[in-house]
């Protein structure tokens, strides 16, 4: 029975840092983005009437200090990066994680794939 006891102090004590950690991670300020959205450019890297309503809001966070990500192809990620500053976020709170870039493939009605002018946003 001591040798019972002995081991679930030792044990619990062996966990006692990895549960701590798992607060201080939790707790850890821009861990993780609390909201994501997506819009899809128009052709010439256009961001369309429809996403300012969440462009004003990306750019009303990052006034606020939060650090925002736009994630995308490089030139569409930009095109919004661009539209956020207009919108008066500062450009220091603001990542671009430009994502591969394959060549636009002209689909049935000669239009690009709309899922290359995907955009994430994430603050």
């Amino acid at each position: 029975m001591r040798k019972l006891c002995i081991s679930v102090v030792i044990g619990g004590l062996a966990m006692m840092p990895l549960s701590a950690m798992s607060q201080n991670m939790a707790s850890a300020p821009n861990a993780a983005p609390k909201a994501d959205h997506m819009l899809f450019v128009e052709n010439g890297n256009k961001v369309p009437a429809s996403a300012m309503g969440t462009v004003r809001s990306a750019a009303e966070a990052a006034k606020e200090q939060k650090t925002v990500r736009v994630e995308g192809r490089a030139d569409a990620a930009n095109a919004v990066k661009q539209e956020l500053v207009k919108q008066g976020a500062p450009a220091d709170k603001i990542s671009v994680r430009p994502v591969a870039a394959k060549p636009l493939m002209k689909v049935g009605d000669g239009l690009s794939d709309p899922t290359e002018r995907k955009v994430e946003i994430k603050y």
